[in-house]
């Protein structure tokens, strides 16, 4: 199961990549250029970076949440779920 979300994960990962490559190199601006959580998720993302009072907390979650393209944290997530699927056995 892990190893199913992870490759669903990377899968998500190349074709927001993919789409979000082809509309930079078109120019276009459109919803797929510069994708992020904070550009998904509006004004929520200030309430989730400054909820924890820690600074390096902040800064780890600001480049999270602000600055890392969404393909990467997709990229990232797919790659946990695959490598936890891998060296994990669930019991059925």
């Amino acid at each position: 199961m892990w190893t199913r979300m992870g490759i669903w994960c990377l899968m998500g990962a190349f074709f927001v990549w993919l789409f979000s490559g082809i509309s930079y190199f078109m120019q276009v601006d459109n919803f797929w250029v510069d994708l992020t959580l904070s550009r998904m998720l509006g004004d929520y993302t200030d309430s989730v970076v400054y909820a924890v009072p820690w600074g390096a907390v902040q800064n780890f979650l600001y480049f999270f949440v602000v600055e890392l393209p969404l393909f990467g944290v997709l990229l990232g997530v797919g790659t946990l779920f695959f490598l936890i699927g891998m060296f994990v056995k669930v019991r059925s």
